[in-house]
């Protein structure tokens, strides 16, 4: 476990001593404070923490959502200006419209931007292919499960071929098995594109499955405290989790975190 890992290649995010924090310059309350993280073409970068060590808001500046108080997020070199299209965001909660059919959500990005029709259409259809969806491209949000939902979301922000893909949470509220299927087919649907991906969780078998890097943050304000490299071969199917390497891994980045803040429970 290092303090932070990468190389000589240019980071496709670079996150150079970032602060946030709320109050006037005499008085600043931190909740990133002196933050520093390079991600890479095409990585899978998983950040776990406690509750409240600044892990969404981290994503939200990397969106463009917030500004940092201090320091910079780079992308491709280059500081971007508030949201763009190449970043997208997946978030916990739904983010589907409910008066749209499933075909018309996945569509609203491109639609919005200005893609000719046809190259839109294309692009849907090959969309719905992905994640499973065909069948119920004119289902309404209210007829489908919530792992159908997620997918909606999933495909939406993907059909957009963002650069950098942001997802804070986005499996935590579903339950355990459909949880696991979705990680599984999340992993099917992202080694062939291989964007970029920062992905925010509390779970520590979800970071390890999906990341072949995990970044620990601690304790408010958040800082970086290690990253955990992930040494096994992409892609991956569930049953790796089964495997005594992983377990290990399991095991070490659980006692890291426990060891750091005083018994925290990690899933």
């Amino acid at each position: 476990m290092s303090k932070n890992s990468g190389g000589e290649r240019q980071p496709k995010i670079c996150i150079d001593h970032l602060f946030f924090g709320y109050g006037d310059s005499q008085s600043t309350d931190y909740v990133i404070e002196d933050f520093s993280l390079d991600v890479f073409d095409r990585d899978f970068v998983s950040i776990v923490g406690p509750s409240g060590c600044g892990k969404s808001t981290l994503l939200n500046i990397i969106a463009g959502l917030l500004p940092a108080t201090r320091g910079r997020v780079l992308i491709d070199g280059a500081e971007p200006e508030g949201p763009g299209p190449d970043r997208a965001m997946v978030f916990q909660d739904d983010a589907v419209f409910p008066w749209f059919t499933v075909e018309q959500n996945i569509e609203y990005g491109q639609r919005a931007t200005g893609v000719p029709r046809a190259k839109r259409q294309t692009a849907v259809r090959n969309a719905l292919q992905m994640v499973g969806l065909t069948e119920d491209k004119d289902k309404f949000p209210r007829q489908l499960s919530g792992g159908m939902r997620k997918r909606v979301d999933i495909a939406r922000a993907m059909i957009m071929q963002p650069r950098v893909l942001l997802m804070d949470e986005p499996f935590a509220a579903l339950d355990v098995m459909t949880k696991e299927r979705l990680q599984e087919e999340f992993i099917q649907i992202w080694t062939p594109m291989r964007m970029t991906v920062v992905f925010v969780t509390h779970d520590l078998e979800e970071a390890l499955y999906l990341s072949q890097r995990v970044v620990v943050m601690s304790r408010n304000p958040g800082r970086v405290e290690c990253v955990v490299d992930v040494p096994l071969e992409q892609p991956r199917s569930l049953t790796v989790k089964t495997t005594a390497a992983f377990q290990a891994m399991r095991r070490d980045l659980g006692e890291v975190l426990r060891t750091m803040h005083g018994g925290l429970e990690a899933r």
